[in-house]
Formats: structure tokens, sequence, C-alpha cells
């Protein structure tokens, strides 16, 4: 009889160590979600990222709307083709990186990141029109901002 007391204490004894976990499971357990948090790391810098692109994106279209309103808002005979001197036509503005020297006329964002140029054409693409491009670029943008809009001589 003796000898089954010492048994029965030593199946308790191994039940009690097979309900707990191994460092070994603990550690794999710590490295599956140690890479699970690098990858939501991961994704939050490139939302960051992200969202400030979109934000500089946002601010040059909005400097390019605001010139292109004041330009629609001046007088039709008033919109001229060229600054003084010049008469670059269209061309150029697709290109930032010439855009200083081929616009009719140029400014500079309020907060200084931006350079806003703009170009305007006679009679393109009938005649008694205009065409006017306003082109955003800065040091912010992968690629610069443009709109572009044909306004009649009548409206």
């Amino acid at each position: 009889m003796k000898n089954q007391q010492p048994q029965k204490q030593l199946n308790r004894s191994k039940q009690c160590l097979d309900g707990g976990f191994t460092l070994i499971e603990v550690m794999v357990a710590m490295l599956v979600f140690s890479i699970g948090i690098l990858g939501v790391v991961t994704m939050q810098t490139s939302s960051v990222s992200g969202n400030a692109k979109a934000r500089y994106i946002s601010e040059a279209a909005n400097f390019a709307s605001d010139r292109m309103e004041t330009l629609l808002d001046t007088d039709y005979s008033l919109i001229i083709d060229g600054a003084p001197g010049t008469n670059a036509g269209i061309a150029g503005l697709d290109d930032g990186s010439s855009a200083g020297t081929t616009a009719d006329a140029s400014a500079v964002s309020t907060d200084g990141l931006y350079n806003i140029y703009w170009n305007v054409v006679d009679n393109l693409p009938t005649s008694d029109s205009k065409t006017i491009r306003v082109l955003v670029t800065s040091n912010l943008l992968t690629a610069p901002v443009t709109i572009t809009f044909v306004r009649a001589a009548g409206i």
C-alpha cells in the first residue's frame, strides 16, 4: 500500500507540470507577436507618409485653383499672353524644371513652399478664346500640379 501513495503523488506532480507552458512555447509566441507588431508599425509608417504626400498635393491643388479662379475673375481683355516682352505660349509649363523660364507670370505661395506659374495663350483652341494653364511646383511634390482652362471671349 505504501508503494501506491508515492506513485499517486508523482502523477499529481506530473499533471501540474503538464498544465502550463514551456519556455520554448512562450518564446515562439513572443516571436509571432513581435512579427505581427512589426507589420503594424510598418503599415502605420506608410500610412503617415502617404497622408503627408496627399496633404502636399491638396495644398498645391488649392493654390492652383485659387490662382485659376483669380485669372478667370479678371476681365477677359486684361488676361494677357506673356509677361512684358515675352510670349512663351503654352509650351514649357508641363515641365516643372523649366516653368520659371517659360511662364508668363509667377508667384510664391504665402507659406513660401510652393511656386505658382501661369501661362495664357490667345486664340487656342479657337479664335476669341484663351487657354490658361496654372502649374504649381514644390520640393515637397514628386510631380507638379497642373490645371488648364479654356475661356471664351463672351464668358
